[in-house]
């Protein structure tokens, strides 16, 4: 179950000034209107980064990719909970790819049989994303505060964690679109 761990995230207060210095650098380079925004986190090093695309990339498209990555990886965490949770948003491949989306029917089923569900949240906090063409990494110390429940009787059958874990994450990007293509949790401890 330790694949399973993270769920929706909790926003935490550094959240609000790191997306305002990154879209406000963002929004230097263009007219881009944007009605919503990705919440993002920072590590506590500063603002997530990124390596060059190539050698032609701007820093605004830098930091538009990076915002790119850190929303899908945020956005993809819902999905992910309302799958396992019986109530699919539709098809796991708008969501997800690699091994994510191929470990998503076991992790569905597993659900399904124990007649469980996700519920709370969890903090996220990315560490420093690096992207080389369509490939981003990076590694979050997420602390998992949800807990897995009994559909029928509430009980909690997976208690919430109670320290932050490391996870490293491989989102891929096709059509234009970030994916979630992979996310593993390690054993190692993280600080927040």
């Amino acid at each position: 179950m330790a694949g399973m761990r993270r769920r929706l995230p909790a926003l935490g207060p550094g959240l609000g000034l790191a997306l305002a210095l990154l879209l406000g650098l963002a929004g230097c380079g263009g007219g881009n209107d944007r009605t919503s925004v990705a919440p993002t986190t920072t590590s506590a090093g500063g603002s997530p980064t990124t390596t060059a695309l190539s050698p032609s990339t701007t820093r605004a498209q830098l930091l538009d990719e990076t915002a790119a990555v850190l929303r899908a990886y945020t956005d993809h965490w819902p999905a992910f909970d309302a799958f396992l949770s019986g109530r699919p948003p539709g098809d796991p491949a708008d969501y997800f790819t690699g091994a994510r989306l191929a470990d998503l029917p076991r992790s569905v089923a597993d659900f399904a049989e124990r007649g469980i569900e996700i519920r709370g949240q969890a903090k996220l906090s990315p560490g420093k994303v690096t992207i080389i063409g369509n490939k981003a990494t990076f590694t979050d110390c997420q602390l998992d505060s949800t807990t897995a429940v009994s559909r029928t009787t509430g009980e909690v059958v997976i208690p919430a964690a109670t320290e932050p874990m490391l996870v490293k994450v491989e989102l891929l990007k096709f059509g234009g679109v970030w994916k979630v293509s992979s996310v593993v949790y390690t054993d190692e401890k993280c600080v927040q």
